[in-house]
């Protein structure tokens, strides 16, 4: 399968949800958000969203606001689209969702769990890095939530993680040593749940 990967931010790649794509033998192209255009989504089988520092609602950022209407034209020709964290904002806003600043001021940094699963290949611990939440749009099902959103990055690897604590958090807001002995207890230990789960993923963006 044609995989297009757009990487929103060059900080946040497809990690490894792209290694399991590769391995699965799918061709991955990949395009940042500012060079996406219509004929790279017409061309794809399968379109991956990853994450970005920014929030959707940013719409003053003309790429951002570009890729909103390209995710609604997706959506509403029922092909095959995976949103992560950014990504995941994207396709909520697009199907009459909302996204928002986190209305209690958190941000999560780290590796959690959820709170309510429909499915328990959804179950985490997984790491997430942001201060949003996504409102569901009125008639979706939501089958896994936390904190009243759900936006998580199975894709990040300890590297990917330690990245964003150096570069993208305050001083001092996250210890990185103890994040870095999280990452090298439970990325190992969650290899089968991110198959699992990036198999699920993949199948219901197929099936629609």
């Amino acid at each position: 399968m044609k995989v297009l990967v757009v990487r929103n931010s060059a900080h946040a790649p497809e990690g490894a949800f792209g290694d399991w794509l590769r391995d699965q033998g799918h061709a991955l192209e990949v395009v940042s958000g500012e060079a996406l255009d219509a004929a790279a989504m017409e061309g794809a089988e399968l379109v991956v969203l990853l994450g970005s520092p920014h929030g959707v609602y940013e719409t003053g950022i003309g790429w951002i606001a570009r890729q909103r209407a390209l995710t609604a034209a997706r959506l509403a020709a029922r092909r095959p689209i995976i949103g992560v964290c950014f990504g995941a904002q994207m396709i909520a806003a697009a199907v009459g969702g909302d996204c928002a600043r986190m209305a209690d001021g958190r941000f999560f940094r780290g590796w959690f769990g959820m709170e309510e699963v429909r499915d328990p290949v959804f179950a985490g611990p997984w790491p997430r890095w942001h201060g949003d939440a996504i409102t569901a749009p009125p008639d979706a099902e939501v089958i896994a939530r936390d904190a009243g959103t759900v936006q998580f990055h199975p894709e990040a690897t300890p590297d990917i993680l330690k990245t964003w604590a150096e570069r993208f958090t305050p001083a001092g807001v996250v210890d990185v040593a103890a994040l870095e002995a999280e990452s090298a207890r439970w990325f190992p230990a969650r290899a089968g749940a991110r198959a699992a789960l990036f198999g699920e993923l993949v199948g219901r963006a197929s099936r629609g």
